[in-house]
């Protein structure tokens, strides 16, 4: 089997599963042929009549019938892009968006070159945290998270990109954990808030794969982890800015929390596709 006869049998497989339309099948058969041999895209192409080995066909079959059954090529291939930089990825965390690359970009803005500590919410796969502490050297990043297997692909991202990341188990919807976390002057997450009923509007790839509860929040509560943060902010003694990401629905409910909870200077910016995507808010305790 040639490099062409592979990613054409590929892309007829993954359309034919009905978990990819044609664009989408083009693309992951061009990134699992790419960890298969080693070329990238315009390389494949020159390199369209290279016969594959047997043990190569062999990983390719076990790769695209993973694919057909709707498994994310990130969990595949074990890892994921993010900001320029690669990410190991187990089904243990999220695979992280292209959206919560804007998340991460506000915060560097913001701080860029300030001696700051900041505390990553949630921190899953570390992608946050660790990006935010390679590119703002002079910054104190925690990442904590609730989940003991998330942590350990966090270690390993933290040391893969040499970012020295302190993270800490911990739950932020129990406050008898919230002494383990350091006082922030930056809080940064990208909580649970997709809710239970929307579950069936999702793809395979997402709803059967992900895990859940880095994903989902019940239906009868969906603002459960804001208020939760908010609380915690309002726990601690120092001022502190928070950045959220937030449900494109819920945008105006998640800033009428804030207001309620005492938050100023809210703000909300959008995504590239001009959704409401994330918010950022102040808080200065009054009462110490």
């Amino acid at each position: 089997m040639t490099v062409r006869d592979a990613l054409q049998i590929g892309r007829q497989r993954l359309t034919g599963s009905r978990h990819y339309d044609m664009r989408e099948a083009r693309i992951v058969c061009e990134w699992l042929m790419e960890s298969l041999v080693g070329w990238d895209r315009a390389q494949q192409l020159i390199h369209e009549s290279f016969t594959l080995s047997a043990s190569q066909e062999q990983r390719w079959n076990d790769w695209l019938q993973r694919a057909e059954k709707g498994e994310p090529v990130q969990y595949i291939l074990g890892k994921a892009w993010f900001y320029g930089m690669e990410w190991k990825v187990t089904p243990d965390v999220l695979i992280p968006r292209p959206e919560t690359e804007q998340l991460v970009s506000w915060v560097m803005e913001d701080y860029l070159h300030q001696h700051v500590t900041i505390l990553d919410i949630g921190t899953g796969s570390g992608c946050i945290a660790v990006c935010l502490q390679y590119h703002l050297p002079q910054a104190k990043v925690y990442g904590m998270d609730v989940d003991a297997k998330a942590l350990q692909v966090a270690r390993e991202n933290a040391i893969l990109h040499k970012a020295p990341v302190t993270f800490i188990q911990a739950d932020m919807l129990c406050s008898s954990t919230w002494h383990l976390l350091p006082e922030a002057d930056v809080l940064v997450s990208n909580p649970p808030y997709v809710s239970l009923a929307e579950r069936h509007q999702m793809p395979v790839r997402v709803k059967n794969y992900e895990p859940a509860r880095a994903l989902f929040v019940e239906d009868r509560d969906p603002l459960l982890f804001y208020r939760a943060i908010a609380h915690f902010v309002r726990s601690r003694e120092q001022p502190a800015v928070m950045y959220v990401e937030i449900h494109e629905d819920r945008g105006d409910e998640v800033v009428r929390l804030l207001d309620e909870s005492d938050f100023s200077a809210i703000e909300i910016r959008k995504d590239w596709f001009g959704k409401n995507r994330m918010i950022k808010a102040r808080y200065v305790n009054q009462k110490r």
